[in-house]
């Protein structure tokens, strides 16, 4: 049952799924995942919400494993959807780190308590009897304080009931089962950190507050949003529901809904396998292999800005370069001075030419400072203009780009770190070391022929056997390196991997086998280290014996032309100084080409990111901007495929029609295409055929950035940008006023816990707001939308991974935000819902295979009813499945 729906054939057992299992759905990483306990054996079996985040059909196949793998063992199950843990033996009820009840499944009923009341509101039959109380304990992360009220505690016999001094309306339940044989446990698993509280905005318990949430009808509704400007469209005659009042209550969940479709970017925009690791290097992008390297004219043109400073600093190099060859004469006419006859005449010339030579240095101190520090001005300008021309076309491209593996996060942001300071190092830092080192063997020609020509043509003569050999040296060093490199890059992947999944090494006490595989990764890098050495050793002995060879040409031929008095010993011994300085400024920029070579597919990708044109541009101003939205959306005949994955049809032949002001619920098993038909209206993505319409005109037609303004989306997990929940608001709209921004948070039922905490709507919410729950998270998304205001609204599991508290209140603000003449798009599995939409379309393959009301659908009794029956009551489910 778990090869089934993973692998196919021998061959897939090996197959690789990408870093993390980006290339498995969320049922196969569980189904594997339950392989490797099953394959440990293990006595003690320990569930951590297996099942939370997946759909009724993909739980049923993974609850069959579980129920197989916990025969025989003692197993502790954490779970929110109580339905599957009845049968258990012990069922322990957490709130706020405390154990508030145990008992069996009948125990805990009879008592009447907190299990029973989670137990009534996930049956959905009826709204819960018992009103928790609040705890007076302050809370240090990001959460509002409640007023203090007790309890008396007591505690019953039977069944095991110990109640908090304040109980709290997050729950946890750990399940206990027996196993067939007695064994002895002494591990006290740690208590769960539980969600923090959520509170209406008087402060009062929701659970004591808020009645069901429902889906209100009104023929026409307004948001109290004062002056908040709207898109003017036309009026809408809402379709309501025969049986559905504008008050019709829909049942609260209290289950934690399953993340019924991975996003696009995880089960659809990956490669099936990783890259081969074998493999030395990743191959490159097709754009990357095709696009030329940026000649020097298009790298002098990014900084011409900087003239200036380009001037000055080329003046402070040609001096600090010209300067080299002039001290090596200047110490070859200190050493001709010690063949004087006169000691006084040798010591005064000694004494000149020292004291020139002290002079130089002071000047050398001041040119290179004029040298560094204006070429640093120009390079780090120039480095952040590439940084910014790099970021603003990255933005451009859509959102297909984005899925490939070379353009992943990480990826991008190393190349926006890495690649831009290359190509200052490619250009302003070597340019500098150019203008240097060309003064430096002009001026040591200059001299050289002024001495005497012979020796100078010997000497340029052996400059480019130097040359070969330094670009010989550093290409066959770099040749070896880069092996190493792709070794270390292997074992940082197998410690990468390691850390991300501590508790799971740590777990199956892996940590032995962690080491073996890391040891043999260090192995192949230590033998070819030793290769690596030998190679240096050859490179550098061999470019050290042509350095020799040529210095050894040039002394003879020296020595040859004193002997026949062609010159002198003084000149001679003044030319070879000389050349010998030169030789060393000449070999410098020569050697710095290999460097160059070996990043050019650096500087190439700068170029190939800004200069590329992407397939749905937003900058572009062309298209339609209609005066008016109606709403109406319509697929006819659309194929889609993810252009990471052309082979698989997410979409075939799709049709679907929503009318103006119409709110459509789209449902289905994981991967069916729900969340693309959301990334085709906003139009991240162009369908392979067919055509998206809007108001009857093509998607491709319009405005981009006219289009995505007019719309509203609420993913599965909300945006949260790393800044204040103010900026986090506005980000929709930054226009908006204060009153404008509080009244879309009231709407979206944020307000209060906003103002609440201790700097308001300026609190800083961390790194994709790590310090706010995922409900409140989720109503500042909800907010951001209010605040845009937009005709067509796109929900997308907006309340499905929030816990069911919290889901309540933000369910409540989802309520409040469908209610006006707006187009409505939501995916969802809440039957609460279903029940009031104006239509269900039920998604299978990337096709529809049922579509209807609530009521028509049930009784279909097809996949729609299988899909939303863990949510229905007990008595509906006997009405409806008999």
């Amino acid at each position: 049952m778990l090869m089934g729906s993973s692998v196919h054939s021998k061959r897939d057992m090996k197959h690789r799924f990408g870093r993390a299992g980006l290339a498995l759905t969320d049922e196969q990483k569980i189904k594997i995942s339950i392989a490797r306990a099953v394959l440990s054996s293990p006595s003690i079996l320990l569930l951590d919400e297996v099942t939370g985040g997946l759909d009724f059909e993909a739980e049923k196949a993974v609850q069959g494993a579980l129920d197989v793998l916990m025969l025989g063992r003692s197993t502790i199950i954490i779970a929110r959807r109580l339905s599957l843990i009845k049968h258990a033996d012990y069922i322990a009820v957490m709130e706020e780190g405390h154990l508030v009840e145990m008992g069996t499944h009948d125990e805990l009923l009879n008592l009447d308590g907190l299990y029973a009341e989670l137990l009534r509101c996930e049956e959905a039959t009826k709204l819960p009897k018992r009103m928790p109380t609040k705890n007076s304990r302050e809370r240090k992360s990001l959460q509002f304080e409640d007023p203090p009220i007790s309890q008396n505690f007591q505690e019953s016999s039977s069944p095991k009931m110990a109640k908090s001094p304040s109980l709290q309306r997050t729950h946890g339940m750990l399940q206990f089962w027996r196993s067939d044989t007695t064994r002895n446990s002494h591990d006290s698993p740690k208590d769960r950190s539980p969600p923090p509280e959520q509170t209406t905005d008087n402060g009062i318990p929701l659970v004591a507050t808020e009645r069901a949430p429902s889906i209100k009808r009104h023929d026409s509704f307004e948001m109290e949003l004062p002056n908040l400007p709207k898109v003017d469209i036309h009026p809408i005659q809402r379709q309501s529901s025969k049986n559905a009042g504008p008050d019709s209550p829909i049942s609260p969940l209290l289950t934690s809904d399953p993340k019924n479709e991975r996003s696009h970017s995880q089960t659809f925009s990956r490669p099936q396998s990783e890259r081969d690791d074998t493999s030395s290097e990743q191959s490159e992008p097709d754009e990357l292999q095709h696009h030329k390297p940026p000649s020097f004219w298009r790298l002098a043109a990014l900084s011409i800005a900087e003239w200036p400073y380009a001037l000055l600093g080329t003046i402070g190099a040609a001096i600090f370069g010209s300067f080299n060859p002039l001290l090596a004469y200047t110490i070859a006419l200190t050493v001709s001075a010690y063949y004087q006859i006169e000691v006084s005449d040798m010591h005064h010339e000694v004494n000149r030419w020292c004291l020139f030579i002290v002079g130089m240095g002071v000047i050398t101190v001041l040119v290179n400072w004029l040298q560094h520090f204006y070429f640093g001005i120009m390079g780090e300008k120039m480095t952040e203009r590439i940084r910014r021309m790099m970021f603003s076309a990255m933005l451009r491209n859509e959102a297909g780009w984005f899925d490939k593996e070379e353009n992943s996060a990480d990826t991008l942001s190393m190349r926006l770190a890495n690649d831009a300071t290359f190509v200052r190092a490619a250009f302003s830092n070597r340019l500098s070391i150019f203008i240097q080192d060309t003064a430096a063997v002009s001026v040591a020609l200059l001299i050289g022929m002024l001495l005497g020509w012979r020796v100078a043509l010997v000497a340029l003569a052996t400059l480019p056997v130097l040359v070969i050999s330094a670009i010989a040296q550093k290409l066959w060093l770099a040749g070896f390196s880069k092996g190493i490199q792709e070794m270390h890059r292997k074992a940082s992947l197998v410690l990468e991997d390691a850390v991300r999944n501590i508790y799971t090494v740590v777990a199956f006490c892996a940590g032995d086998k962690i080491m073996e595989l890391y040891k043999l990764h260090l192995g192949k890098i230590l033998k070819q280290s030793l290769v690596h050495g030998l190679a240096i050793g050859f490179g550098f002995g061999f470019s050290q014996f042509l350095l020799f060879a040529c210095n050894a040409l040039l002394l003879w031929y020296i020595a040859t032309s004193v002997d026949k008095q062609r010159l002198t010993i003084a000149t001679g011994l003044k030319q070879y100084i000389l050349f010998s300085f030169a030789s060393f400024a000449l070999v410098e920029p020569f050697g710095l080409a290999p460097y160059i070579l070996k990043r050019r597919k650096s500087l190439t990708s700068v170029f190939e990111i800004i200069d590329r044109e992407p397939k749905i541009d937003p900058d572009d101003n062309t298209g339609l901007k209609p005066p008016n939205v109606y709403g109406s959306i319509e697929f006819k005949n659309v194929d889609f495929s993810y252009p990471v994955r052309p082979e698989i049809f997410v979409l075939s032949n799709f049709n679907l029609k929503v009318s103006g002001g119409q709110t459509v619920a789209v449902v289905g098993v994981s991967g069916s295409g729900k969340s693309t038909i959301i990334s085709l209206i906003e139009r991240f993505y162009d369908p392979m055929s067919g055509q998206v319409l809007l108001d009857g005109r093509d998607l491709k037609s319009f405005n981009l950035r006219w289009l995505r303004s007019h719309m509203g989306l609420i993913q599965q997990e909300p945006v949260i940008f790393s800044t204040t929940i103010r900026e986090n608001i506005i980000y929709a709209r930054h226009n908006a006023t204060e009153a404008e921004m509080k009244e879309a948070a009231r709407i979206a039922n944020a307000h209060h816990f906003i103002s609440s905490l201790p700097h308001g709507y300026d609190t800083h919410v961390g790194m994709r707001g790590v310090d706010l729950t995922p409900g409140q998270k989720q109503r500042i998304a909800i907010a951001r939308v209010v605040l845009k205001n937009a005709p067509i609204l796109l929900l997308d599991e907006a309340s499905s991974a929030i816990e069911s508290e919290s889901s309540r209140v933000v369910q409540e603000a989802l309520d409040t935000l469908v209610m006006g003449n707006k187009t409505t798009v939501l995916i969802a599995h809440r039957a609460a819902m279903m029940k009031h939409v104006d239509n269900i379309v039920v998604l299978n393959g990337g096709r529809i295979v049922e579509q209807g009301t609530h009521d028509s659908l049930m009784d279909l009794n097809g996949l729609y009813v299988r899909l939303m029956q863990p949510h229905f009551g007990k008595g509906l489910r006997q009405h409806r499945l008999g």
